[in-house]
């Protein structure tokens, strides 16, 4: 081979060409014989071949910069002929003006591949970044690499936007979620300027027209199905650096609501047919007092979740590995599972502390959010109108107010208002916090195990309800772990004595005797201390199952549980909303027909993500809305313009948090759900069952020798709320609430010269 290197050479001596003289006149040769030549230079992947010999003889300096100058010309070159492509940049143009929630859903479908897809696009330029970023070296960590790829995402969406502007998707989507985290219009500016997002004026407007189309959709979706409304209010401290008469720090209150669409007919996927509201009133029932107390199926419900309950804290007490199970709660009335379709209306400025501020959220919300038309304000179907109890019942006050008006809507005879779960637990536990609450003079009590515990954020007045929470059921794993290992066997074994002791500690915490108290379990002496650990269980039983109930989408256990909280309520002092929940139980066992009921019970619960174990209380799903709002307006800080939060940010709230995700899972950013995962109860519940112990609560035996401690029998009995609610309800309280129910009509007054709106602070 050599030998013919040399005689090729010689020839090209001879012709006096030099070897890049030839081989330029090679590859511009229009002669036929030297062009199948070089088709067979091609196929055989020459040009690749020489450049990668090329780079490796090329040893000298000048050389190597002459032959990166080309390489880097030529892909320069080829690279952005290749960006110039339409096909390339049209999938990421989002002109503004046409911006849809929909557009930017379909965009991020798949969070972890936003970037990877622009760069898959961009061929040249993808296979160029990666051969720089250094994708293809081996034994890469998984987070490094996954770095490399959004970098070269990146990279790739900055180029394109250099090249147009018009593709923008990147850009608008980093725009937007910078400017929901409060990031200054300055910063933004800079980042627009190098090519990481678009411009402050450019997201005002992307925001604005998602704005519309979110209207858009609302009013459509409001005249095509059947719907509910949750509503609640949302307070801001607006703070002001220099302090003038006129320039003053305010606690600003508005209301932020939610459409929330009926799910179709499952087997017909069709809107479901119109219900009828009200039974005839032959097919009410007449006993209308013994209505509103738990009934023997109500306790049998009861009695099924408190074996699931005690049976799980057991379990949960068990060695690692152990075949136990815990016993699982019967299902009743499922809902349907399926993902809520809810669509948050803008904010409005409107008090709802008053009957006329929510006569005003009821008339705006129909006939400027929703747009209804002429024929459904004509004759207004019976519509759900859920929030807390302040909100129920300011809008049955303003149904009083408004009975004798004869217009169909104005008459707000269409207005169903239905108290939501949420702020029910939240009272329930708050009941059961206070009650049991106790002094930290007597060991086993709530204030003497907050004291072993540490926990400094438990107030007496207003405790925070997640730490109450908490607190509460790590107490009620404490004393039920406890009660097993006193009530366990020797020699037994934890699968054959589960299933017994959780019997034993039910029928204790159900069972009710000459006194009203619990009948404790045999062998445990009866002392206060005893008795009002029991009562506290049983409490809690109630507080856990509706919470369980509620997660489940269980609407058949929620509604046999209802009395028992109303009862517990009622114990506790809690009367407004003993009052509500006894207007609930009316309509639901009284005057209401059963798909109406079920269809208010229905409307009580979300399931946002569609899947099993995933439904909340909607007035909760309202909350974390609420919460969204004010992150924003945390962020822009308080000179923040309600104009802006109405016609900017309560709509879009969503698409912030699909924007945010997809950023997040990008690049790896732990979400916050992972970043705080909730740390192991073991060693509390461990110190209060130390606690107890010693203390002689749910650990001596009536058989031994060693007698009870004093402060076990001499502390005060806890309040028993079930005997004390049901006590007051027949006493008096359910006579009171159907006399005035009757006697509404009688008493209803005409405010139509009261204007709706008084409240709207301008």
């Amino acid at each position: 081979m050599p030998d013919k290197i040399q005689q090729v050479l010689n020839v090209l001596s001879r012709e006096r060409l030099s070897l890049p003289e030839f081989l330029v006149e090679v590859f511009m040769s229009k002669n036929v014989a030297v062009k199948k030549w070089l088709s067979q230079f091609y196929r055989y992947k020459g040009p690749s071949r020489i450049i990668k010999i090329w780079s490796m003889k090329s040893r000298r300096k000048k050389w190597e910069k002459a032959f990166v100058d080309s390489a880097v010309d030529v892909v320069a070159e080829r690279t952005r002929s290749h960006l110039a492509n339409d096909v390339i940049k049209k999938p990421w143009r989002l002109p503004h003006t046409e911006l849809t929630e929909q557009q930017i859903a379909d965009l991020l479908h798949d969070d972890s591949r936003f970037l990877d897809q622009y760069a898959d696009g961009a061929i040249y330029l993808s296979r160029l970044l990666k051969g720089v970023l250094g994708e293809d070296l081996p034994d890469q960590k998984p987070c490094d690499a996954q770095m490399r790829s959004s970098v070269r995402g990146c990279i790739t969406a900055m180029l394109l936007y250099t090249a147009s502007q018009k593709t923008n998707a990147f850009q608008t989507a980093m725009g937007i979620f910078l400017h929901s985290t409060g990031c200054p219009a300055r910063v933004i500016e800079v980042l627009s300027g190098l090519g990481i997002s678009s411009s402050p004026t450019h997201i005002q407007n992307c925001l604005k027209t998602l704005t519309e189309d979110a209207r858009n959709r609302i009013q459509k979706a409001a005249n095509e199905n059947d719907f509910y409304i949750i509503y609640d209010n949302i307070n801001f401290a607006t703070k002001r650096h220099h302090q003038r008469t006129d320039n003053i720090d305010r606690f600003e209150s508005g209301t932020t609501a939610t459409l929330i669409i009926v799910p179709p007919n499952e087997n017909t996927n069709e809107k479901p047919p119109k219900l009828t509201v009200l039974r005839p009133e032959s097919e009410r029932p007449k006993r209308e007092v013994e209505l509103f107390f738990p009934d023997q199926h109500d306790n049998i419900v009861l009695n099924d979740a408190c074996k699931s309950l005690v049976s799980n804290a057991i379990v949960e007490s068990l060695p690692e590995g152990s075949s136990v199970f815990a016993i699982p709660m019967k299902a009743i009335e499922p809902l349907n599972l399926h993902k809520t379709t809810a669509f948050p209306l803008r904010i409005m400025k409107i008090d709802e502390s008053t009957i006329s501020g929510n006569i005003a959220i009821l008339e705006k919300v129909i006939t400027e959010e929703l747009q209804m038309p002429e024929s459904w304000i004509a004759n207004p179907p019976v519509t759900k109108w859920g929030g807390d109890q302040m909100t129920t019942s300011r809008l049955e006050s303003a149904k009083i107010h408004r009975a004798i008006d004869p217009d169909p809507f104005h008459g707000l005879r269409w207005v169903q208002p239905v108290m939501q779960p949420f702020h029910l637990r939240m009272t329930l536990c708050g009941t059961i916090y206070k009650t049991h609450l106790g002094t930290q003079a007597f060991p086993g009590t709530l204030a003497s195990i907050v004291v072993l515990l540490n926990r400094n954020r438990m107030s007496t007045d207003k405790p925070s309800f997640s730490d109450t929470d908490d607190l509460l059921r790590i107490v009620f794993q404490a004393k039920t772990q406890l009660l097993y290992e006193f009530l366990k066997k020797d020699g037994m074994s934890d699968k054959e004595e589960v299933s017994r002791v959780t019997d034993l500690i039910t029928q204790s915490l159900l069972r009710i005797n000459d006194k009203g108290r619990p009948l404790l379990p045999l062998g445990l002496p009866h002392t206060n201390a005893n008795v009002n650990a029991l009562l506290f269980l049983r409490d809690m039983a109630v507080y856990l199952e509706l919470d369980a109930c509620i997660k489940a989408g269980d609407i058949g256990r929620l509604r046999h549980l209802l009395p028992t909280i109303t009862a517990l309520l009622h114990g506790g002092g809690n009367r407004n909303y003993a009052i509500e929940l006894l207007r609930l139980q009316y309509g639901l066992r009284q005057i209401w027909t059963d798909e109406w009921s079920k269809a208010v019970l229905s409307s009580m619960l979300v399931n946002p993500k569609g899947v099993d174990g995933g439904w909340m209380p909607a007035d909760m799903f309202q909350e974390n809305i609420n919460y969204l709002i004010k992150a924003v307006f945390a962020a822009k800080g308080s000179n923040l313009k309600w104009d802006y939060l109405r016609d900017s940010v309560s709509t879009n709230v969503r698409t912030f948090q699909t924007v945010a995700r997809m950023f997040e899972c990008q690049v790896g950013v732990r979400t916050n759900s992972t970043k705080h995962k909730k740390p192991s109860a073991l060693k509390d519940i461990a110190m209060i069952i130390d606690s107890l112990k010693n203390s002689g609560i749910l650990a001596l035996s009536v058989e031994s020798k060693e007698e009870p401690p004093v402060h076990c029998t001499q502390r005060p009995l806890v309040n028993d709320l079930s005997q004390l609610g049901i006590d007051a309800m027949a006493n008096g309280s359910i006579k009171a609430f159907l006399r005035n129910e009757k006697m509404k009509l009688e008493h209803a007054m005409d405010l139509e010269n009261v204007l709706a709106d008084e409240n709207i602070m301008e």
